[in-house]
């Protein structure tokens, strides 16, 4: 019944032998790594339990990174490092099992796979035994690591927060497999997996913000237990420290995982379960262009993400006016947002440090987006299209464009919701041209990590999805990180983000964003001729 997994399983080693090094130790290295940043910049015991009481106070706070359980090192670990380390974990997951499931078939690898020995159930025993293995060693080194270096909680409770991330994990890759089924795409399966991410995050945030304290214990409404990020959460792992909520996960894997093979012996092979949408009989004026086409492939990403960006604004601009009290009353606050969102007025440098989280989903979108070159590329459709009267520059800047004018757009529409949801909401009287200039101010960091990507896909086509989600990530670990942590100038100067000024808190600079746009266009430029001069499909 399940002939060659054994085989399959190499096979996905071997295409994976670089990516999933890489996010095994991302992902254990992150929570590792926190301990003794958060060891060296924490203050006093009294500082600790002001943050605390600031922190339980505000509902924007429980909604983004949950609730503070004690006034504790143990406690500001879990605040820090808890959603963000389950975040790369649940990416990687769904991404994995996509990639390996539903990807295969819509290239017509599986079909290819399965005209040898191999069971049709053995491609995705194959890659849930990796994601299995593969949690187990990030649960195993994230243990190991913060049981080795953190001293201020048990030992078992480290390894309990490790146990917790590697059931987020596997619970994430049952829910894939589920997916996997149901669509006849990949880009189909992740935007439907972003989705449940995104979904499912926003459920845990609501149980946090309706929650209640019972015997001292933050405990979330019932909308978190609907959420693998809540099941997480359940533990407090590293304060009160509860080993009950580990069932939930694995008795959810346990069903799910045979549904999704009850799911798979029920469709064709490079079918869906889920119908597809009939399209029109004739395509339209538009779609015949090289431009509608290029904008048919991108459009469901980027509403994908411009419906997650504006849900974000808009709950966070309901809750704005809260933030000038909540943050007046705790220093440490006061000053992490600060540095995130400039000097000023503390609701103004709130929002403004809220602009720098719209700008990393934005960055995110790009990123996705331009993910469409390699795959165009490898599925062997490009060169269909440049059999045409289509060129390969235009085609490039199509793709370029598009990602380009759709995070412009993404930018200004968030900017401008946010004004607007503050200004309902009674938070104070935001102007929202200054929102929306504040928001595109990010555009130039948008145009550097294009130039970035297409440089490397001109070169090194295999790297440059990568590359381009690491530098995301190191964007985001300096913005959250770089104030608390201390870290050297010239290495903090390698994230673009830290050279634009915060606004509308503080100015516009134009010099540093017109120096970022010159930079990005270069790398354009470069990467454009070393795409024109590679050959298609080249490793």
């Amino acid at each position: 019944m399940f002939a060659g997994t054994w085989t399959l399983i190499k096979l996905i080693l071997r295409r994976d032998r670089i990516k999933l090094p890489i996010w095994i130790l991302s992902a254990a290295g992150f929570a590792v790594l926190m301990v003794p940043l958060l060891v060296k910049t924490t203050g006093s015991a009294a500082s600790l339990a002001e943050l605390a009481t600031s922190m339980q106070l505000n509902d924007v706070v429980k909604l983004l990174t949950g609730p503070l359980d004690q006034a504790t090192l143990g406690g500001l670990f879990l605040v820090k490092t808890s959603l963000y380390t389950a975040l790369i974990l649940a990416f990687f997951n769904t991404l994995l099992v996509i990639r390996h499931t539903r990807q295969n078939e819509e290239l017509g690898a599986q079909e290819l796979i399965l005209s040898g020995r191999a069971s049709r159930y053995s491609p995705l025993l194959a890659v849930l035994t990796v994601a299995l293995v593969s949690n187990i060693l990030i649960t195993a080194l994230m243990g190991l690591g913060i049981a080795t270096i953190a001293n201020e909680w048990p030992v078992g409770q480290s390894w309990l927060y490790a146990l917790s991330m590697g059931g987020l994990g596997l619970a994430f890759a049952a829910i894939a497999s589920i997916v996997a089924q149901l669509t006849e795409t990949s880009s189909a399966a992740n935007g439907i997996l972003a989705g449940v991410i995104g979904a499912t995050f926003l459920l845990r945030g609501a149980g946090d913000v309706l929650g209640t304290v019972v015997a001292g214990v933050p405990t979330p409404a019932f909308w978190s237990y609907l959420s693998p990020f809540g099941w997480m959460q359940l533990t407090h792992s590293t304060t009160f420290g509860y080993w009950w909520p580990l069932l939930i996960p694995l008795v959810f894997c346990l069903a799910a995982v045979p549904c999704a093979f009850w799911l798979l012996a029920r469709r064709d092979l490079g079918a869906g379960l889920l119908p597809g949408r009939r399209g029109r009989a004739r395509a339209s004026r538009l779609l015949r262009t090289p431009f509608g086409l290029t904008w048919h492939l991108q459009k469901n990403v980027f509403m994908g993400w411009l419906v997650g960006n504006l849900v974000l604004v808009v709950v966070i601009g309901s809750m704005s006016n809260q933030m000038d009290k909540v943050y007046s009353a705790s220093s440490q606050l006061k000053d992490f947002i600060i540095s995130l969102g400039g000097s000023g007025a503390i609701e103004k440098a709130f929002l403004s440090a809220m602009l720098t989280y719209v700008a990393a989903l934005t960055l995110a979108y790009v990123i996705q987006s331009l993910g469409k070159l390699r795959s165009e590329e490898v599925s062997s459709h490009l060169e269909n299209l440049l059999a045409t009267k289509l060129s390969r520059i235009k085609w490039l800047a199509l793709h370029v464009a598009t990602a380009l004018t759709g995070g412009a757009a993404m930018l200004a529409l968030s900017g401008a919701v946010l004004a607007i949801s503050v200004n309902v909401a009674g938070g104070g009287s935001a102007d929202i041209w200054a929102y929306t200039c504040g928001a595109l101010s990010y555009w130039p960091l948008l145009l550097v990590f294009t130039g970035v990507y297409v440089l490397l896909f001109g070169i090194l086509p295999m790297a440059a999805s990568l590359v381009a989600w690491l530098g995301l990530c190191w964007v985001v670990f300096v913005g959250e990180l770089a104030a608390l942590i201390g870290i050297p100038n010239w290495l903090r100067d390698l994230s673009p983000m830290v050279h634009i000024h915060p606004a509308p808190a503080e100015a516009i600079a134009a010099g540093p964003l017109i120096a970022m746009s010159l930079i990005g266009l270069a790398l354009l430029a470069v990467g454009a001729i070393s795409w024109y001069r590679r050959n298609l499909a080249e490793q």
